[in-house]
């Protein structure tokens, strides 16, 4: 349904905004895994950090900060939580004495292989009537996503909103 009296009949009922259910997916998948990561005493910013660290042998709370987009205090506080618990090891860094460098401990890594096989269980639950090829797809979309919207924060959005070279012609109704 059109309002005519509005400039430009700018239509009444407009469909949901995407970002809307981005956030909507984000707060239920939260809430999943903030009952999943409960018993192991395990918040999902924690297992989040925790989980980024993994790939690297030592990683800076500097960059943990800015991936997670909280300040520098906040990601102190939870390093200094996560090393009092024995999940995290902190040293300075060899060029830079005050770069604070983060790994995983043993007991670290064991924790987070807990956490990850209480995910496994959640993912299939959370993507039930998704088959194979649209979850890779959506996989893909995602990552899309992420790039612009990196970029779109960098104010290095580009003009022409032509996708990908062969995306369209993948795109699953």
């Amino acid at each position: 349904m059109v309002n005519s009296y509005l400039p430009g009949n700018i239509p009444m009922h407009r469909p949901t905004r995407t970002f809307y259910l981005f956030n909507r997916v984000n707060a239920a998948v939260n809430i999943q895994l903030e009952r999943l990561l409960r018993p192991l005493d395990i918040t999902v910013a924690q297992y989040t950090c925790m989980s980024r660290i993994r790939g690297h042998e030592v990683m800076s709370s500097a960059k943990l900060a800015r991936a997670h987009r909280v300040s520098p205090q906040t990601m102190y506080e939870m390093i200094t939580n996560l090393e009092k618990r024995g999940f995290l090891a902190r040293e300075k860094g060899p060029e830079n004495r005050k770069q604070l460098l983060v790994s995983l401990t043993r007991r670290g890594h064991k924790t987070l292989d807990l956490c990850d096989r209480r995910v496994d269980e959640l993912e299939p639950l959370i993507f039930a009537g998704v088959n194979t090829a649209n979850h890779a797809f959506l996989r893909e979309l995602l990552q899309i996503v992420i790039e612009n919207a990196t970029r779109a924060e960098l104010g290095d959005v580009a003009n022409d909103s032509a996708p990908p070279s062969g995306l369209q012609a993948s795109a699953r109704k």
